[in-house]
């Protein structure tokens, strides 16, 4: 009986520092704070296990074809530059106030299928939002498709299949889905792309996505615009 006593009296102490810590405005909220090393290890750490057991059984689509790239292309320059940054194209400058900072997917990308969850599911606690409300699970694949391949890009090979596609190098290209698709490439100054009237144009849609299949695939048509072979590159999207 006494055991079960120290166990309830630990039990008991440990709920009131939580209480104390949440009431008594004791923790380091801040953005610009860092996380002590045993909540950042916690965090990762339970961060990675989730995503590992939620796609442990995600089939996986073919993600080579040429017009899944070409999607994740658009879609990834579009939604995703902004936070991960491309070959040779650095991320916004309001990166650099996250906490934790998003991941440079130039470098390193995870696997598909743990990408495809990340985008269409988002991350509670990092900025990564959810587009799996907006976007097919389609889309959302050629993203993974394209951010696998994104490591293995040169500057010079991403600009081409920017250009190619009617897009620019700005980060953080405006993104929409009404009347067509993608908005017009205009650049607002801000980083962002935007139709004449600040919303996602059709007849520039369809005009970027024709674009995008004159470009051809990124390991051929691309590779040919910049004089390299082009293979592609949404931790999420």
């Amino acid at each position: 009986m006494k055991i079960v006593w120290t166990v309830l009296a630990v039990v008991g102490l440990l709920v009131l520092a939580v209480l104390a810590v949440a009431y008594g405005g004791l923790a380091d909220v801040s953005a610009t704070g860092p996380e002590p090393a045993p909540v950042a290890w916690f965090l990762e750490t339970t961060r990675h296990s989730a995503i590992e057991r939620a796609t442990d059984d995600l089939e996986v689509p073919p993600l080579d074809d040429a017009a899944t790239l070409r999607t994740g292309l658009v879609h990834y320059h579009e939604m995703c530059v902004t936070c991960h940054g491309a070959p040779g194209v650095r991320p916004a400058e309001l990166v650099q106030g996250l906490n934790p900072v998003p991941p440079d997917l130039a470098e390193h990308a995870e696997e598909p299928a743990e990408t495809f969850w990340i985008v269409k599911h988002g991350l509670k606690m990092t900025g990564m939002p959810a587009f799996g409300p907006t976007h097919s699970d389609e889309e959302l694949w050629a993203v993974a498709a394209f951010v696998d391949r994104l490591p293995e890009l040169t500057a010079e090979e991403y600009a081409s299949m920017v250009r190619s596609a009617g897009m620019t190098l700005d980060a953080g290209g405006g993104h929409g889905h009404g009347g067509g698709g993608h908005a017009g490439a205009q650049s607002d100054g801000g980083g962002h792309e935007r139709g004449a009237d600040g919303h996602a144009q059709g007849a520039a849609a369809d005009g970027r996505d024709a674009a995008v299949g004159a470009a051809g695939a990124p390991h051929d048509d691309a590779g040919d615009d910049a004089g390299h072979a082009h293979p592609e590159g949404g931790h999420d999207g």
